[in-house]
């Protein structure tokens, strides 16, 4: 919310403010004047900056190219495209709506407003006039957030009706999403830091409790450059966190607001200093006048270095003819001066800047920024005077100096209200950071049984549930993890520990993805064998697709490469190279065969002990798959799409697939739980996330829960039939003994 200082009034705005002295057209107003018009409301105009279409353009395409698909795949990029674009629309139309939450709020008050402009960082609402009271600023500050809290609520309903009726997805997608911006809208402005509409709330309060509004905009504005500060140190912790993106907005958003904090505070002590104050007060009187009749050169001979003024109006019977500065005559040639009039390079009356002595130096002030910084001034068409800038720097300084008593008997704020802010600055920034942390959380257990189809070989239908368990990976905010800690079913890990180095956003899920599906094929793969059947597997080498900082091939691979032999032993799939680097103690320097461009070199790398991949087992560091995979089974298998990733599936499609070929029945009518990779021999291999699948698997009402024996011990406490088992033969032999 934004009001042009009119009668003493500040200068501010919804997401930062800068000065303005005095009412003037917008135009002027570079940064934050509209570049377009939209329309009008109630006599309001509503316009758009060019930052506007920009930022438009951005949130519609992360939404229709990251946030929806993510959220709701399997649609058509049609849809994502119009979801994307129409949340877009409303979003803005939501900002739209709390800046005129606050103007009709203003215009009750007896305000009056000027317009409303989006841009950048949102809304500007452009007021006219000081504000009555503490309360009706108060009034006028809470308004718009209660807009907002009142469309959080409104689009989340809705959100809940059609999920309930079952509305089409891109429905409850742009509902969901509306809400949930309207709801950070409104936390990110109710922090207590000016300009934000919480440091307004502050001010008011203050402004009541201490009596002075000048008081109150210091503390407020000095609250709202520590939370400047802080953005700006989220945003530089960004850098070194993965986040540049997001890093670099938080740091220009942290700039304006100390910006727009400090032009707060310097309005309102303009504004005291200047208080009472009109224009004959600071302009010199009976400035002397230039003759229009004068040459130049006379002027200049006269002028300069004996009266001390740079500008001088020019007339010869009293009236305003026009302006003369030393600066316009120097510009005449010297053989021409002589030759030359000064009504001849004068700035005319009807361009130069005039003002009435009675006129407010508040209201002059916008007037002295244009042009050559002076005004004349006039009574009944008589020059009276002459006011320029430094007459009134002048008058600043004298003022500032008596001011400074008056600020120091003013109340303070107290220690309590410090206490209070800083608890919010910290709470948002915590809410607002997000440290190189993820948080491991159970999620919802998928029955895998009826998404498989096998034609080309007998099978039985199956009795019971096998169930997908599978863990929730986000990373949080710095609030998010410290609730984490305390939640018994969630883990806090290194971020590195799942996305390592070199694997971007999209890069992961893909990955994520691609291991799902390549663990469902290796899960049939396994089966069939287990079944006696013939299977065949292809490929041609091992792809580097990531390298764990700080691990022995850390700067000795690089994504992309792809590794096809080890001491001479050749790599056609993945899993040969972990077999082949496992099979020798942790310190066993390799020989590794790598293809890189259009190459192949010899890379000499160690292995050791990594925890963070495969604990108490030597690796190198590196996240691989096969190049070129293909698995040639005796039958043909479909699946159903999931949105999983990762290839901890693998033990539970193993078991369905194996149940639907094996003659007998190995579920029983039971609901069973069972997380593990599988490889086509029917190794079964580590996970993680445990205690949340068990969690997951307790919830799905699964009787019997089957993990790698490894990792017995990490599930923890748990009432269901737990199994460590080693490979598929020993999942199966385990279900036929229950």
């Amino acid at each position: 919310m934004r009001k042009t200082a009119k009668d003493g009034a500040t200068s501010t705005n919804e997401r930062g403010s800068r000065p303005d002295y005095g009412e003037r057209d917008s135009k002027d107003d570079g940064l934050l004047s509209p570049s377009f018009r939209l329309l009008r409301v109630r006599g309001i105009s509503i316009g758009a900056h060019w930052s506007w279409l920009l930022v438009f353009a951005l949130v519609a395409w992360s939404l229709s190219t990251q946030l929806f698909p993510r959220t709701f795949p399997g649609l058509a990029d049609r849809s994502y495209l119009l979801m994307g674009a129409a949340s877009a629309v409303m979003f803005f139309a939501c900002i739209l709506l709390h800046e005129l939450g606050h103007s009709f709020r203003a215009v009750k008050e007896g305000m009056r407003v000027g317009d409303i402009t989006l841009w950048l960082f949102g809304g500007v609402a452009r007021f006219e006039g000081m504000f009555p009271s503490a309360a009706a600023e108060f009034r006028i500050a809470i308004a718009g957030p209660a807009v907002s809290l009142l469309l959080a609520v409104a689009f989340g309903g809705a959100a809940f009706v059609g999920r309930v009726l079952q509305f089409p997805e891109p429905v409850v997608g742009v509902s969901e999403y509306l809400a949930r911006i309207n709801g950070i809208v409104l936390a990110f402005n109710m922090v207590p830091a000016l300009p934000l509409d919480g440091g307004r709330v502050l001010r008011s309060w203050l402004w009541h409790h201490q009596k002075s509004f000048t008081a109150a905009t210091i503390t407020a504005a000095k609250a709202g450059k520590a939370f400047a500060y802080v953005l700006m140190a989220i945003g530089f912790l960004g850098f070194f966190t993965s986040a540049v993106t997001g890093g670099i907005w938080f740091v220009f958003l942290g700039l304006f607001l100390l910006q727009a904090a400090e032009a707060e505070a310097r309005y309102v002590l303009l504004r005291r200093a200047l208080r009472g104050l009109r224009v004959r007060d600071l302009m010199t009187q009976n400035p002397v006048l230039a003759s229009p009749h004068s040459s130049v050169g006379e002027f200049l001979g006269r002028f300069v270095d004996v009266r001390g003024h740079s500008t001088y109006p020019v007339s010869d019977d009293g009236r305003l003819l026009g302006l003369i500065s030393l600066r316009l005559a120097g510009r005449v040639v010297p053989d021409e001066r002589d030759r030359t009039l000064v009504r001849d390079v004068m700035i005319p009356a009807d361009q130069v800047t005039t003002l009435r002595g009675d006129t407010p130096i508040m209201d002059a002030l916008s007037s002295l920024r244009v042009g050559l910084g002076r005004a004349v001034v006039l009574e009944q068409d008589q020059i009276v005077g002459i006011l320029s800038v430094s007459d009134v720097a002048t008058a600043l300084e004298l003022e500032e100096a008596r001011g400074a008593a008056a600020d120091r008997a003013s109340r303070g704020a107290g220690a309590a209200v410090w206490v209070v802010v800083t608890l919010a600055i910290a709470l948002a920034a915590s809410a607002f950071y997000r440290p190189p942390l993820a948080v491991l959380s159970p999620a919802a257990a998928v029955d895998v049984s009826d998404d498989i189809s096998i034609e080309g070989a007998p099978v039985d239908k199956l009795s019971g549930k096998y169930l997908l368990l599978a863990v929730r990976i986000h990373q949080p905010s710095a609030l998010g993890a410290l609730y984490a800690t305390l939640h018994p079913e969630r883990d806090v890990i290194p971020l590195s520990a799942v996305a390592p180095e070199g694997l971007g956003d999209q890069q992961y899920v893909k990955r994520q993805r691609n291991l799902f599906m390549q663990s469902r094929m290796l899960a049939a793969a396994a089966a069939a064998k287990a079944a006696g059947l013939e299977v065949t597997l292809e490929g041609t080498g091992a792809t580097v697709l990531g390298v764990l900082p700080g691990s022995p091939a850390d700067g000795e691979l690089r994504r992309g490469d792809v590794i096809t032999a080890v001491d001479g032993t050749n790599v056609s799939l993945a899993p040969e190279l972990g077999d082949l680097i496992t099979a020798r103690p942790p310190g066993t320097r390799f020989s590794l065969t790598v293809h890189r461009g259009d190459k192949d070199r010899q890379v000499q790398v160690k292995s050791a002990l990594l925890d963070r991949q495969r604990p108490g087992r030597p690796g190198i560091g590196v996240v691989i798959e096969t190049r070129d995979f293909n698995i040639d089974l005796p039958f043909e298998i479909a699946f159903e799409e999931h949105e999983v990733g990762g290839p901890s599936a693998g033990l539970a499609y193993a078991l369905a697939i194996a149940d639907l070929l094996d003659p007998k029945d190995l579920a029983e009518g039971r609901t069973i739980g069972a997380s593990g990779t599988v490889q086509v021999d029917g190794e079964v291999g580590l996970v993680g996330g445990l205690s949340q699948k068990a969690a997951a698997a307790e919830a799905a009402g699964a009787q019997v829960l089957l993990v790698p024996a490894e990792e017995v011990g990490a599930v923890g406490s748990t009432d269901l039939n737990l199994t460590g088992v080693q490979t598929l033969d020993d999942a199966i032999s385990a279900l036929k003994r229950k």
